[in-house]
């Protein structure tokens, strides 16, 4: 059975959903439901469904900033949102988030199954997939038994990721030549070691490939099906061939949907920013080492990306940030500048006029004017 959690704040709304589908004739069990994100999340985090059906508009709580918390606590959990409404950002947001599908309300008893059936088949096939999997790796111990294993230490992750942000196409070959070179022919000669180390890849690529949101992960089934990589583990040069193709592919989605070559490297920076800017030790060598580049070359990238050098970009974010909390709390502006990076209250109110024109205390006392004339 597919575990479902339902999320909804208009009780008829939700009674309707739960009352209207025959669930355990279809494959799946309702294990829980709440009316907001606040009271639903620690019972999802209780039950572990395999799909969290929500609506997004809810009070305490709303769908998306539930939607973040469990993709961030169970990353396996599908997630299908229910709105009332047609806005293209809730929409990006959602795709941002991870969603695997989003509805309008109102939503038939059919089409809402249709999602869950759609959802649930994907939840089948990577299930498989963990299947076929463990059928090579059962049990770890046993790779330690590989010829050379005092100079092979697993795959490189972040190695293969750092490339395929950054790697040029016409350098996948090579890439992965000198990858191979790297763990030494006595060890990937082994078939034993070949199977753990191409499977260790193929899902790192895969999961690059799935934090695009592209559409173009199904269009190329034969790189990507793990029966073509079960038979392409048989011979080392067949090994080293298939990898080059996917990472081909890999690179060739990702300039697709980027725009460019930087632009997946460069919201990944802007994530990490908005995360991180209440650090007053945040700095440019900081978010580099994060990224896997050297400062001096992300510094030149992300300008190049985004019309702003690192050190702007982080001071508008901070100001920007501080403008809100002048504006919403009644914190003291040292205490505002504390919270958005800057322990020093004067450095704060230099950065502060700068972007504003005007200080801190300035700009709190505008706004407080305007709003006792509203």
């Amino acid at each position: 059975m597919i575990k479902v959690f339902l999320v909804e704040d208009e009780t008829i709304i939700r009674q309707g959903i739960k009352n209207n589908i025959d669930w355990r004739s279809n494959g799946f069990e309702l294990v829980g439901e709440a009316g907001d994100g606040e009271y639903a999340y620690p019972m999802i985090l209780k039950s572990q469904p395999d799909i969290l059906l929500t609506d997004v508009k809810m009070p305490f709580m709303d769908g998306l900033e539930l939607s973040r918390l469990v993709k961030k606590a169970l990353p396996r959990t599908k997630i299908i949102v229910i709105s009332g409404y047609n806005e293209f950002d809730y929409a990006k947001e959602a795709i941002k988030i991870g969603i695997s599908d989003y509805l309008l309300k109102p939503v038939t008893s059919a089409s809402l199954m249709d999602a869950l059936k759609k959802v649930s088949d994907q939840i089948f096939e990577e299930q498989e997939n963990s299947r076929l999997l463990e059928r090579y790796f059962i049990n770890y111990e046993k790779y330690m038994a590989f010829p050379d294993k005092s100079d092979y230490s697993g795959v490189d992750r972040k190695l293969i990721r750092n490339f395929l942000k950054t790697g040029n196409i016409e350098e996948c070959g090579i890439f992965i030549d000198e990858y191979f070179e790297a763990v030494g022919e006595g060890n990937y000669m082994s078939l034993l070691l070949r199977q753990y180390m191409t499977m260790d890849i193929f899902y790192c690529v895969l999961e690059f490939i799935k934090s695009l949101n592209a559409q173009e992960l199904n269009t190329q089934p034969e790189l990507t099906d793990l029966k073509r990589v079960t038979k392409a583990i048989e011979k080392a040069d067949m090994t080293m061939e298939y990898l080059k193709e996917l990472f081909t592919f890999a690179l060739t989605v990702r300039d697709k949907n980027s725009g460019d070559r930087y632009g997946l490297l460069i919201r990944e920076a802007q994530e990490y920013i908005a995360e991180n800017y209440g650090n007053s030790d945040f700095s440019l060598n900081m978010i580099a080492g994060y990224i896997g580049v050297s400062p001096s070359y992300f510094s030149s990238i992300f300008k190049q990306g985004t019309g702003q050098s690192f050190i702007e970009y982080l001071t508008k974010v901070r100001i920007d940030r501080a403008c809100e909390l002048l504006r919403c709390t009644t914190l003291r502006t040292s205490e505002i500048g504390e919270q958005v990076g800057y322990n020093d209250p004067h450095y704060f109110s230099t950065a502060f006029k700068k972007i504003m024109g005007q200080s801190p205390k300035e700009f709190k006392t505008r706004v407080n004017q305007e709003n006792a004339e509203k």
